[in-house]
């Protein structure tokens, strides 16, 4: 089985990545009915899976911090007795996405 061309190495994957990997050359080496190697699982994964695994990940973070965002507008709403709007927002953003942002790449990693 000759490895699709890859100039990434492990080090520039991130954990959830690398899990992604994991789990995707597991399902090569069944359908192979050998293991497949990491080297090729990665070239693999990175030309015919990471853009779509990227993009579906973006997405649900993005969901997921668009939530986060909505609560501290309701929150926030709450306590001054009228909808703040966009404030509440640009305020979350200012206070909190950095925080979060490091939050969510310490959970555990999900495909």
């Amino acid at each position: 089985m000759m490895a699709p061309e890859s100039s990434t190495s492990k080090r520039q994957l991130s954990s959830a990545e690398m899990k992604a990997i994991e789990e995707h050359k597991y399902y090569l080496s069944q359908q192979a009915g050998h293991d497949i190697g990491l080297e090729y699982a990665i070239a693999h994964w990175l030309v015919h899976h990471s853009m779509r695994w990227r993009q579906d990940r973006l997405m649900k973070e993005l969901q997921e911090q668009m939530k986060e965002i909505q609560k501290h507008k309701w929150i926030e709403s709450e306590k001054a007795g009228r909808d703040l709007g966009d404030q509440a927002v640009h305020d979350w953003v200012r206070r909190f996405a950095a925080q979060w942002r490091r939050w969510k790449e310490q959970q555990e990693p999900t495909t």
